[in-house]
């Protein structure tokens, strides 16, 4: 699978709020970024405590991700928290939100999907699902509110849009708000992802 991530914290804080993370199982990819509330280590433990509980429960519906989170999470400042799950199978790409993380399908009109107001870990009252097609070459973008929302690659050179890690890091320098953490996942839909793929491979980004 082709994914990268990057982030920074708050004016360089040892501590960054904003955690990510990405899974891939027999039949799915799962996309996840998190943001815990504020800046610095409480902020930290709210959200990699998010990613923690989101990957030991890879096999629940966004809905109970969501639900068992907000209650397993409780204790800390709570997260906002975006989930994308790529079916390899079906072609599809399902997103659920809560809080002020972002996603957009590069190309796609219409702009990005949106997230359900609330914090998780601090109640919200809906989670509404999206499902849309994803096709060969599509490539996806997930973020916290520490990237301007007006992103825009398109004036990027090909070099670098097709070198995922180095535009990860090329979006977190341009697009990204120094007065906050900031995060961003890329994934980007290829032929070698599929049925035949058996081991699970699991990545999270403490950089």
């Amino acid at each position: 699978m082709s994914a990268a991530m990057a982030k920074r914290s708050y004016f360089n804080d040892p501590s960054c709020g904003d955690q990510l993370a990405y899974w891939q199982t027999d039949k799915e990819i799962i996309l996840c970024i998190a943001d815990g509330l504020g800046h610095g280590p409480d902020a930290e433990t709210a959200a990699k405590a998010a990613i923690a509980y989101v990957g030991a429960h890879l096999s629940d519906s966004l809905s109970d991700l969501f639900k068992g989170c907000d209650a397993a999470i409780r204790l800390t400042r709570g997260a906002a928290m975006g989930i994308a799950v790529i079916d390899k199978n079906a072609g599809t790409l399902t997103y659920a939100g809560i809080g002020n993380t972002e996603i957009r399908i590069i190309g796609r009109k219409g702009g990005g999907l949106t997230s359900n107001r609330g914090i998780v870990g601090g109640g919200y009252r809906s989670l509404n699902p999206e499902t849309l097609p994803l096709v060969e070459g599509q490539t996806v973008l997930m973020f916290t509110d520490g990237i301007d929302r007006g992103i825009d690659i398109s004036g990027y050179d090909a070099s670098l849009v097709s070198n995922l890690p180095d535009l990860a890091k090329k979006i977190i320098e341009d697009w990204g708000h120094e007065t906050d953490d900031r995060a961003v996942l890329i994934y980007r839909s290829d032929a070698c992802t599929g049925p035949g793929v058996r081991s699970q491979q699991t990545r999270s980004d403490d950089a």
